[in-house]
């Protein structure tokens, strides 16, 4: 890279030593010192770009300097500021060879001469833009050679992270160098753009350390949810034991039986809340699904099956419609509590006397489950949070709709509910269809 520099350095240096006016040899010392700083305290556009206001520096010094002269400034400045971060010399000489190049470039393409016009100010547009593809394309390939990625792969994710920021450093360059000739006196007024982009920047810092320590929070929220319902889960099962040891032997009724069915009761009610927040958690981990061929007809029957009790007692019945096969390949697990979910919902809410139907079918975006309820519907204040966690109506945790959502996002897929308060609510999840991997397998 330093050979390839310094080859173009020397056919740049073809349009001569000469400088238009003297006060452009002040360039040489401040671009190197600005530079320079600009390695020391780096001022990112986001942090995880490389993109510095050094490159600003470099590119002024390419357009305003004599074209033997400019490229130089600007290699020199980004080999001081390489060693003074420590870097090695390897890598300090290739920055500094990639620097020499893409300002030679730069140089032959738009230096800014004693008089600006139109075409003057097209052509230091296009040496913005040439160093910094230029620039780019040569940053990337010792990162291509060291992992062995394509490069073409490389350069497109590089300049997708870093294009921006490029650009606004060049227009920035360009407009000081034509002012600089033009109007001197508001030279300096682009840089004041500077002290904004450190500002920015220090905020992109904070917003990224605040996410960090949200995702932290979250996680130990999470891990805490699990170790509560793991805990508990133990004593609740001696008490709901006991309880029906206890509810046997106080045959009849009375005081004493109604409290210890109350008991029994309450006790479901919290193993249900504890199953959720296991569920709940799991959910949020973004641990690999365990993905096999699910049947949708067949799942919706387990849930109805598991339910039918329930259902039973509150003298709702079920319905089951298949319109079309659907199989996807999902976790069997993890979407059977979705709909187990949104179905204790349906039971709960729906009348006696009227029933909860379940369908199977295809939707616009793929196979799809509706589970419908004939209760009071959903007002709009609640609607809006609907899916939200802990958005309790007149019974329930508030999870499991919060749950319903997190699992099927998980998925690939959707969910969704039509109501009218009074005419009952439909609840529809759409998954995406079977992969083309599993279409030739057949179900074990």
């Amino acid at each position: 890279m330093p050979v390839l520099g310094a080859v173009l350095a020397v056919v740049a240096a073809r349009g001569g030593f000469a400088s238009p006016e003297p006060w452009r040899w002040v360039l040489i010392p401040a671009c190197v010192a600005a530079i320079v700083l600009a390695e020391r305290f780096p001022i990112k556009i986001a942090p995880e770009q490389k993109v510095n206001v050094g490159a600003l520096f470099c590119l002024l010094a390419a357009l305003l300097l004599p074209p033997a002269i400019g490229p130089a400034t600007a290699a020199i400045g980004v080999l001081a500021g390489n060693l003074m971060v420590r870097r090695t010399w390897w890598e300090s000489t290739f920055n500094a060879g990639n620097v020499l190049a893409a300002s030679a470039i730069a140089a032959l393409i738009g230096n800014v001469g004693r008089e600006t016009d139109p075409g003057v100010d097209a052509r230091a547009a296009l040496a913005a833009v040439a160093y910094v593809v230029v620039n780019l394309a040569l940053t990337t390939m010792p990162a291509s050679i060291h992992t062995g990625r394509p490069y073409l792969a490389l350069l497109g994710k590089a300049a997708a992270a870093s294009w921006t920021a490029s650009l606004s450093l060049a227009a920035s360059a360009v407009s000081v160098a034509l002012l600089a000739v033009e109007a001197p006196v508001a030279a300096a007024l682009p840089l004041i753009v500077l002290p904004l982009i450190y500002r920015m920047n220090l905020a992109i810092v904070a917003q990224g350390k605040a996410n960090e320590q949200l995702a932290a929070v979250l996680a130990a929220q999470r891990r805490f949810l699990t170790d509560v319902s793991h805990q508990v889960a133990t004593p609740l099962a001696t008490i709901m034991t006991n309880l029906s040891i206890l509810r046997r032997a106080q045959r009849g009724s009375g005081p004493t039986h109604d409290a210890i069915a109350d008991s029994v009761a309450e006790a479901e009610r919290m193993k249900r809340m504890l199953a959720r927040l296991r569920a709940l958690a799991h959910a949020d981990e973004d641990v690999p699904l365990r993905r096999e061929l699910v049947d949708l007809a067949e799942l919706t029957a387990d849930v109805v099956h598991a339910y039918a009790a329930q259902a039973g007692t509150s003298g709702v019945e079920f319905v089951t419609e298949v319109r079309a096969p659907a199989r996807i390949s999902a976790d069997k697990d993890l979407l059977r509590e979705a709909v187990a979910n949104l179905v204790d919902n349906a039971v709960r809410f729906t009348p006696a006397g009227a029933a909860v139907t379940l369908r199977v079918g295809n939707g616009a975006g793929g196979p799809s489950i509706d589970v419908i309820d004939h209760g009071p519907g959903i007002d709009d204040e609640r609607l809006k949070n609907l899916f939200d966690r802990f958005q309790r109506s007149d019974s329930g945790s508030g999870l499991g709709l919060a749950i319903a959502r997190r699992v099927v996002e998980r998925h690939g897929g959707t969910i969704r509910v039509q109501t009218k308060p009074g005419a009952g609510s439909t609840f529809t999840i759409e998954l995406p269809g079977l992969p083309t991997e599993w279409g030739g397998r057949r179900r074990a």
